[in-house]
């Protein structure tokens, strides 16, 4: 397994290419997707909560976005 730390870098490189890609107007799905994906690296212990955290900040939050409602738990 690589360093967390390369992860990161390539996980923030991919990011950044996202955003430039849709000159920083990411779709709610691109969005939802990332943070899905981020959530299951951070779910399998591949990335620490600060890493999560930082890359999830890069991005725009979106309304009642499902990633984040699976990786907390719904409430009944």
């Amino acid at each position: 397994m690589r360093p967390k730390n390369e992860i990161e870098d390539e996980l923030h490189y991919r990011i950044m290419q996202d955003l430039e890609y849709y000159n920083s107007q990411l779709p709610d799905t691109v969005i939802i997707a990332w943070r899905a994906y981020l959530g299951a690296l951070l779910e399998w212990n591949i990335l620490s909560i600060k890493t999560y955290d930082k890359l999830v900040k890069l991005m725009p939050s979106v309304e009642d976005d499902p990633s984040i409602s699976i990786l907390s738990g719904r409430e009944n």
